[in-house]
C-alpha cells in the first residue's frame, strides 16, 4: 500500500467517527472530529447543537470543545477537522481564524442546498480564497460522501414527517 492509499484510508477512518458522532442528531446530523495529525489521537468531537444555540454548529463546538479540554493549549497547525458537510461560511471564518491547516469534509454544500437545508451559499472554497496573511486551509471534499449524503437525506425525512412539511 502506497502513502496515498493510506491517506484515504486514515480519511475513510477518522470521517466515520465523524458520522458516528453525527448519529448523536439525527435531525441534524453536522458531526466533527478534530485529530492531532501528529499523533493520530482524536483531540475533541462534536455534533450540532443549533437547537440549543443558533451557532451551536458542529465545527465550532469541536473547537470550544478542543479548548476546554485541553486548557488553551492546542497546536492547531497540527490538527485535521473531519466534518460530515462542506462548513458554512461561519465555521470556515471560525476555522481559518484557528489555524487548522486540513479539513475533510462528506457531502457538499450544494448538496445540502438540494435537499432543502437552509443554507448561506457561500462554498468553503471560495471563504479560503477570500482569507489574507497567514490564514489558509486545504479542503479535501467528498470523503465518505455517499454515507454522508445518505444521513442527510434520512434526518430530511424525519424533519419533513415531523412537521408534516418542509423545512
Amino acid at each position: 500500500m502506497n502513502q496515498e492509499e493510506r491517506v484515504v484510508l486514515e480519511h475513510r477512518g477518522y470521517m466515520k467517527q465523524a458520522i458516528e458522532i453525527a448519529c448523536q442528531n439525527l435531525q441534524r446530523p453536522f458531526g466533527a472530529l478534530l485529530v492531532d495529525s501528529v499523533e493520530g489521537e482524536v483531540i475533541a468531537s462534536a455534533v450540532n447543537r443549533s437547537y440549543r444555540n443558533p451557532v451551536a454548529h458542529s465545527e465550532l463546538e469541536v473547537i470550544h470543545k478542543a479548548v476546554e479540554q485541553n486548557a488553551g493549549d492546542v497546536a492547531w497547525q497540527n490538527t485535521v477537522m473531519y466534518v460530515t458537510a462542506e462548513p458554512c461560511p461561519m465555521c470556515m471564518a471560525g476555522i481559518l481564524w484557528t489555524g487548522i491547516p486540513k479539513v475533510v469534509y462528506g457531502s457538499t454544500m450544494m448538496t445540502l442546498k438540494e435537499m432543502g437545508y437552509r443554507h448561506i451559499a457561500v462554498p468553503a472554497t471560495q471563504m479560503t480564497a477570500a482569507a489574507t496573511g497567514n490564514l489558509s486551509c486545504e479542503l479535501i471534499g467528498g470523503v465518505l460522501e455517499t454515507d454522508c449524503d445518505a444521513l442527510f437525506a434520512a434526518a430530511m425525512k424525519l424533519e419533513r414527517k415531523s412537521r408534516g412539511a418542509g423545512i
